[in-house]
């Protein structure tokens, strides 16, 4: 019983001094985020930003497509700029910022605090119907080569959103009830 006792303390005092050398030697940033962003991670978000880029082009293009210009434009900024990041840290990574890959989300909180549960459901439907808008316009513009695939992806994804909301719409109250209860949960954890 000593013996296995032992060896167990011998096992995690070896941990322990593993953790503490390695922590003295790169510093606490070794364990609280990545060293460099690996170059799969970096082409996924490439290319993820350039589909977006040639969707927003092709409805700006479009006279079909009747999303508000002004954001897709604000849109179309903030991927250009996020693209260079991306590139100025392909270019030298020990000397510039990791890019954030993260989708941008322009949020406002304040523009929601006052909206009824009705008012921002059907603020995500027409959210919704403006990136089916776009995905169409992307659809008929010889310009946007995205595969046809990932567009059916996205509009599949689009559409069963939308069945959801229009459901929640028809039936205000128990979604309603549904995410106040699921607020409820995540704060109890």
């Amino acid at each position: 019983m000593s013996t296995i006792g032992s060896g167990l303390m011998t096992a995690l005092m070896m941990v322990v001094s593993s953790i503490f050398g390695v922590a003295a030697i790169e510093g606490f940033d070794a364990f609280t985020e990545e060293r460099f962003v690996p170059q799969e991670k970096l082409d996924r978000a490439i290319i993820h930003i350039t589909d977006e880029l040639m969707m927003i082009d092709a409805c700006l293009d479009s006279e079909e497509c009747t999303v508000d210009s002004l954001q897709l434009n604000e849109k179309r900024i903030v991927l250009i700029e996020k693209l260079e990041q991306i590139d100025a840290y392909i270019l030298n990574p020990d000397e510039t910022e990791k890019p954030n890959l993260q989708k941008h989300k322009k949020m406002n909180k304040g523009e929601f605090k006052d909206l009824t549960f009705d008012e921002h459901i059907s603020n995500k439907i027409m959210k919704l119907n403006d990136k089916l808008m776009i995905i169409d316009a992307c659809q008929a513009s010889d310009e946007c080569t995205i595969n046809s695939d990932i567009l059916t992806k996205k509009e599949s994804r689009i559409n069963m959103n939308l069945e959801k909301l229009n459901y929640c719409i028809e039936n205000i109250e128990e979604c309603e009830s549904h995410k106040k209860d699921s607020k409820h949960k995540k704060l109890r954890k």
